[in-house]
């Protein structure tokens, strides 16, 4: 299973464009070391963001010339705390098998056990 990378940032030339060369610094240093390159996805702020929370957007700033030209912008500071913590989750819990990660915890959990249970006998 490939590594997958979530994004936030804001809505504008500069936000996607410092994500599109971070994906590119990560992918080429991982093919370096021999790895598969991660996948990247932008999570937020998206176009469909803005039209379904109804985000406030503002011109481009004159001094980003970043990427194309863009009439609307948005910063990711638009979205709500509540808006971020439910657009996050739902973007991990569709990246990770939630299966094997209770497994995982279900484990960790009895091995925590023994360990408290030894420790507890070198008392």
């Amino acid at each position: 299973m490939p590594t997958t990378v979530l994004s936030v940032g804001d809505y504008d030339p500069s936000g996607l464009s410092i994500l599109d060369a971070a994906a590119e610094d990560v992918a080429a240093l991982a093919e370096q070391l021999g790895g598969t390159p991660p996948v990247v996805k932008r999570i937020a702020v998206t176009e469909q963001q803005i039209t379904q929370y109804g985000l406030q957007t503002a011109p481009q700033k004159r001094t980003d010339r970043r990427g194309d030209h863009m009439a609307q912008t948005v910063q990711a500071e638009a979205l709500s705390p509540t808006q971020l913590t439910d657009i996050v989750r739902a973007a991990v819990e569709e990246a990770v098998d939630l299966r094997a990660l209770a497994k995982v915890r279900q484990r960790s959990e009895r091995e925590r056990q023994k360990i408290q249970a030894k420790a507890d006998r070198l008392r």
